[in-house]
C-alpha cells in the first residue's frame, strides 16, 4: 500500500459495517476521511469541506445515492468532485444510470479494497491532469 499524499475522501454510506472496512483501510492508506451516514448529510459535508473525491452509496433511506449525486453535480461548489458509485446493485442499468447522473466510476459490493485503492488514486491522478491543464 503506498501513502495517498494526503488527499481527502468523503464516505457516503449509511451501513456501520462498510464504513469501518473502508475508513480503517484508506486511513492506513494515508487518505484524511470524511463520513456522511446519508445522503444530505454527505452533501453538506461536501460543500463545507469540498474533498478531492467522494465514494457514494446507492441505496440509502431518504436521498438515495443517486439523487445526492444529481445534487451534488447541480452545485457549482460540488460539481467537479469526482464520484465514485458503491454499490451491491450489480445491474448494468443501476451502473449506466450512475455515469449518466456524473459519477465517474462504479465500485461492486463486497468490497475488494485493493481494487477500491487503485479506482481512487485513478480518479484524483485524472482530477489532478484536468486541473493542470486548466491553469
Amino acid at each position: 500500500m503506498t501513502r495517498s499524499n494526503d488527499h481527502s475522501i468523503l464516505i457516503i454510506d449509511d451501513t456501520p459495517a462498510n464504513l469501518a472496512v473502508l475508513v480503517e483501510y484508506l486511513d492506513q492508506a494515508g487518505f484524511r476521511l470524511l463520513v456522511a451516514e446519508d445522503g444530505e448529510e454527505g452533501i453538506e459535508r461536501a460543500r463545507y469541506t469540498h474533498p478531492d473525491l467522494i465514494l457514494l452509496d446507492i441505496m440509502m433511506p431518504g436521498i438515495d445515492g443517486f439523487e445526492t449525486c444529481r445534487r451534488l453535480k447541480q452545485d457549482s461548489s460540488t460539481q467537479d468532485i469526482p464520484v465514485i458509485f458503491m454499490s451491491a446493485l450489480e445491474d448494468t442499468d443501476s451502473k449506466v444510470q450512475g455515469l449518466n447522473i456524473g459519477a465517474v466510476d462504479f465500485i461492486s459490493k463486497p468490497f475488494q479494497l485493493a481494487e477500491v485503492e487503485a479506482r481512487i488514486k485513478t480518479q484524483l491522478t485524472l482530477r489532478a491532469l484536468q486541473d493542470k491543464l486548466a491553469n
